[in-house]
């Protein structure tokens, strides 16, 4: 992904990612920060850890609502927190296929690459 295109998901100048990506930039504000989270698709929490130069030490799952998710959208925010286990709205509890059982690596595709089976559960 290009500094513009980054720019452009993130909402954010083109210039403010330059200086992040050189180091000009040791800290994020809120809206800075939320907005590179939902572009690159990781928790808030890594960011700041990267900007402090702290060693990230829990590896982030993809987590998704069979139910609620709606195939090719962002995930809830509130789905890809670490403590998240369940669903904030139905209580549906899924980060891996419900088929193979392989860890859900994309938020872009419809099934899982191992085994085919779609993630959205029909109600």
């Amino acid at each position: 992904m290009s500094q513009a295109e980054l720019a452009q998901k993130a909402r954010m100048h083109l210039q403010s990612i330059g200086k992040i990506e050189s180091g000009k930039t040791t800290r994020l504000n809120s809206k800075s920060s939320a907005g590179l989270s939902k572009a690159l698709q990781v928790l808030e929490e890594y960011l700041d850890a990267a900007c402090k130069g702290i060693p990230i030490t829990a590896v982030q799952q993809l987590k998704i609502c069979p139910r609620c998710w709606t195939p090719g959208t962002e995930a809830e925010a509130m789905w890809l927190h670490p403590h998240s286990k369940f669903c904030f709205a139905c209580g549906t509890d899924s980060d891996r296929c419900r088929s193979c059982n392989e860890a859900i690596v994309s938020l872009k595709f419809r099934f899982c690459p191992y085994c085919g089976t779609t993630y959205k559960v029909t109600k």
